[in-house]
């Protein structure tokens, strides 16, 4: 039966192209990571709570924010640009997978001890969300949710565009999601005294998840942590 079942992968993976189970690119039958991905290192410990990145590369000065801590895998940077890049924008949601299963990890090592009530992520705007089909941080919300045993909960909304990020600075992406993201009425008086696991993608200068964890805690939230798959490092 095991050689059958070996047999018939075989056959699959020369039908439909084998891909690189971090970034999405097309690798050699045999292999489950291109070479760049196997060349990835992750983010070291001992690790900043605040940005996210190692504490040989923190810059924050340990500014704080209204989440209380955030954990990340890579940097985003060389393959794992493509990786985000592919998830989002190339029609390749199985990457959800392993980006949850390398933060299932992570949470692991770091949030171990913490009993979480919900998961949730950051949302997207209606419109963007059914450009793309599907929102990226909720499909790794929902496979955490099922590897931790944890309810996923879509507790938040986006009720104001906020225009392009990528490009702006910290100052500016801060003033852009004041006032973004609310609550959805039907989780707005039960999240008194609950811990929360929020998600994203990417974050960048935490801008998002920090507003985010904001509302969460107007409506009464007690601890709002934050994870994600990847973080930008701000360059010394």
């Amino acid at each position: 039966m095991n050689e059958l079942k070996s047999a018939l992968k075989r056959f699959s993976d020369f039908l439909f192209c084998r891909r690189c189970k971090i970034c999405g690119e097309v690798v050699e039958i045999d292999c489950d990571l291109c070479d760049e991905c196997k060349a990835l290192k992750k983010i070291e410990n001992p690790r900043c709570i605040h940005c996210g990145c190692s504490k040989n590369d923190c810059t924050c000065k340990n500014r704080k924010n209204e989440y209380k801590q955030i954990i990340a895998v890579y940097y985003y940077k060389d393959s794992i640009v493509r990786a985000v890049s592919n998830f989002k924008n190339n029609d390749m949601p199985f990457l959800a997978d392993n980006m949850a299963d390398e933060i299932y990890s992570l949470i692991v090592q770091d949030y171990g001890d913490i009993n979480f009530d919900y998961i949730t992520y950051v949302p997207l705007r209606r419109l963007h969300q059914a450009k793309r089909g599907f929102n990226q941080s909720q499909l790794i919300a929902d496979r955490l949710s099922k590897r931790m045993s944890v309810k996923m909960v879509s507790l938040l909304k986006k009720i104001r565009y906020t225009g392009v990020q990528h490009h702006k600075s910290a100052r500016e992406r801060s003033a852009d999601v004041f006032g973004a993201y609310d609550v959805v009425d039907k989780y707005k008086y039960k999240l008194d005294g609950k811990t929360i696991l929020l998600i994203d993608d990417v974050k960048t200068t935490g801008s998002t998840l920090s507003e985010c964890a904001k509302m969460l805690k107007i409506y009464g939230a007690e601890n709002v942590y934050a994870a994600a798959f990847a973080v930008t490092k701000k360059e010394k």
